[in-house]
């Protein structure tokens, strides 16, 4: 059913992307209060307890306080809402693809939490991009993203990852890897290693596996 709403949204927004789909699909979904396994208030059993390990696992290769983070693919601050309060002020940069899925990962904080902490929440956009480069991040880190992206976007992607992954920062991506690039559902897919390892060498990167899903990124200059 959802390739046949891609196929209807595609003849109604010609010349649009499966990221524009994506983002307008979710935030409808997510206005109408429906439950979403990793977005929203709604989350289904476990998602916040694999949020913390994932939390632990980046805290524990080498990430501090003082350190400043982009959450490329925020979402509704899932794992965000950890590194908020684990990060000094103004060190969380949040930046996803549309204002309605960060008005609901804002609005679960309280107004003394976000006047304390002044984390960044922005949508993605050449202009919050070279916002957020200026900061000269230490980390990046990207999960739950790349597997909502169809291979003739990857080189978008990590377009935009360049921006941020500066001499000396760090990128850390969860992928779902396969032996060849294939759809796995109406809205993710399967990433070939060697694809990846291209896309971002086209955009002055190198990738490394360093655990099963989980990726580093690194300027190659």
């Amino acid at each position: 059913m959802s390739r046949v709403k891609l196929g209807l949204w595609s003849l109604q927004n010609p010349g649009s992307s499966f990221k524009q789909f994506y983002a307008e699909s979710v935030a409808t979904a997510l206005s109408g209060e429906k439950n979403h396994s990793s977005l929203g208030p709604n989350l289904k059993p476990g998602r916040i307890a694999e949020a913390r390990r994932t939390f632990s696992k980046l805290v524990k290769k080498g990430i501090r306080p003082s350190d400043t983070l982009v959450d490329y693919g925020c979402g509704t601050l899932r794992l965000g809402a950890l590194f908020i309060e684990f990060l000094e002020p103004n060190r969380y940069i949040g930046l996803d693809v549309d204002e309605r899925i960060l008005a609901i990962g804002r609005n679960q904080f309280s107004a003394e939490l976000m006047d304390s902490k002044r984390p960044v929440l922005e949508v993605i956009s050449p202009e919050s991009l070279r916002r957020a480069a200026a900061r000269q991040p230490r980390w990046v880190c990207s999960k739950g993203v790349l597997q909502h992206i169809p291979p003739e976007e990857l080189n978008e992607y990590f377009k935009s990852l360049s921006y941020l992954i500066h001499v000396g920062a760090i990128g850390f991506i969860y992928a779902r890897i396969a032996e060849k690039s294939k759809r796995h559902s109406a809205k993710t897919w399967l990433h070939e290693f060697n694809h990846l390892k291209t896309a971002a060498n086209r955009n002055g990167m190198e990738v490394d596996r360093i655990a099963k899903g989980l990726i580093t990124v690194r300027t190659s200059k």
